[in-house]
């Protein structure tokens, strides 16, 4: 028989686990240690807008090109560099090492686009590109026409300029065409104007364009103007104030522009506010005027107030504002066009010069915008005698002027009111 071994396989893995629970179980019953949460800082970032000073630039101007960098978490020292592009993306220019702003001188004989790239480096690994692209023009001009649509027979007057850095002596060469594009007027000027007579009938529309040339330089505008066409809507009121109560008289007529024909029928209506549920009286008429009533309500309150009229055949309408509230007449009248108000305070600021001239002299300052006027010399002596009659007033003896006295008693000590001096009269 052979000799058995202490422990069989199975009693030797019973034997590990109970070994494995006991210090698991010894581990558990030790107090844990927490651990501190470890700060989470920012991710580093950089980005750059690149403003122009412009929007577009004429051949021979200097654009200026400053880029705004946003880094986080903190700012840096960074390194700009610079490059400029034509149209065809060809360099004409290249700045490293520059600052965040960077100045271009635009070359007189050119035109076409730019495009400004730069790139901006933080120094610690962070980089940032941008860019922008402008057109740069020779010259540009102005164009104004003396009103905004013409009936047939009207003069229309041209005003023009331009602007730039290289037509600086400009000739003008002018064109008027018709709806139908027909060039009913043309010429050349040194002038910056020019007028054109329409005929009657007239065209519905006329366009105008003016050239700028300086040798092979030009530069164009032009304008549109239409006829008149259409009908316009007038309003007049009673009153230009109302009190809450009150009844709006409004009197409202259409009338027609140019060629343009009446209806036959007109539907009117005016209100307060003009918004849905706001007080408002309605009309039709065949004529093109009416005379309309519209009560205020009670409530209405007070202060400015707008009243919308409108006429539905002709598709028109306008507004005007009313004061509602009292007003005080005196303050509101006109005198001569003048309020009444400015001509009360240029009497009493007259009243007050006058008062204060009057003064100046009372007190010896003799003309108010000239020299002041020497005092009379003083008599000998600093003691006036008084006549044996004992008279009741003295003459100053520094100013001249005369002292009332008001006792008899001698000597006696008096202050000149106009000099303010002292003497003593005897």
């Amino acid at each position: 028989m052979g000799i058995m071994p202490l422990t069989s396989p199975r009693r030797g893995h019973a034997l590990l686990l109970v070994v494995a629970v006991s210090l698991l179980s010894v581990l558990c019953a030790v107090p844990s240690v927490q651990a501190t949460p470890r700060t989470i800082e920012p991710a580093a970032a950089i980005t750059v807008t690149l403003v122009l000073n412009q929007a577009a630039y004429l051949s021979g101007d200097v654009a200026i090109a400053t880029a705004l960098v946003y880094r986080t978490p903190g700012p840096a020292n960074y390194t700009y560099n610079w490059t400029v592009r034509d149209t065809f993306g060809r360099i004409v220019n290249t700045t490293i090492y520059g600052v965040s702003k960077f100045t271009y001188p635009i070359p007189l004989n050119y035109t076409g686009r730019l495009t400004f790239s730069v790139r901006v480096d933080d120094g610690q690994g962070l980089t940032s590109s941008v860019q922008s692209t402008v057109t740069v023009f020779v010259a540009v001009m102005s164009l104004r026409l003396d009103r905004g649509d013409f009936t047939p027979g009207d003069a229309i007057t041209a005003s023009y300029s331009v602007t730039s850095h290289v037509i600086l002596r400009p000739t003008y060469d002018y064109q008027v065409a018709d709806s139908s594009l027909t060039i009913v007027l043309s010429g050349n000027t040194n002038n910056t104007t020019f007028s054109f007579r329409t005929p009657a009938p007239a065209s519905r529309t006329y366009r105008f364009l003016v050239t700028a040339r300086e040798g092979t330089n030009t530069s164009q505008a032009q304008l549109t103007i239409a006829q008149a066409a259409g009908w316009v809507l007038g309003e007049t009121f009673d009153r230009a104030s109302y009190t809450p109560g009150d009844s709006i008289h409004a009197h409202l007529a259409v009338t027609p522009r140019s060629t343009a024909a009446l209806p036959l029928q007109f539907t009117w209506t005016l209100s307060l506010g003009g918004f849905g549920g706001s007080p408002s009286v309605s009309a039709i008429t065949t004529v093109p005027e009416v005379d309309l009533t519209l009560p205020i309500p009670q409530g209405v309150g007070t202060g400015e107030l707008v009243v919308i009229a409108t006429e539905s055949s002709t598709g028109t309408a306008i507004g005007h504002t009313l004061h509602i509230g009292t007003t005080n007449a005196l303050w509101s009248t006109d005198i001569g066009g003048v309020p009444l108000f400015a001509v009360l305070l240029g009497l009493l600021f007259i009243l007050l010069f006058v008062a204060v001239l009057g003064l100046w002299r009372r007190v010896g300052g003799g003309h108010l915008m000239g020299p002041r006027a020497a005092p009379p010399p003083p008599p000998p002596g600093d003691t006036t005698q008084a006549p044996t009659t004992m008279p009741m007033s003295v003459i100053c003896s520094h100013c001249g002027k005369s002292i009332d006295l008001t006792t008899s008693k001698r000597p006696i000590e008096v202050m000149c009111p106009s000099c303010g001096e002292t003497q003593t009269v005897a």
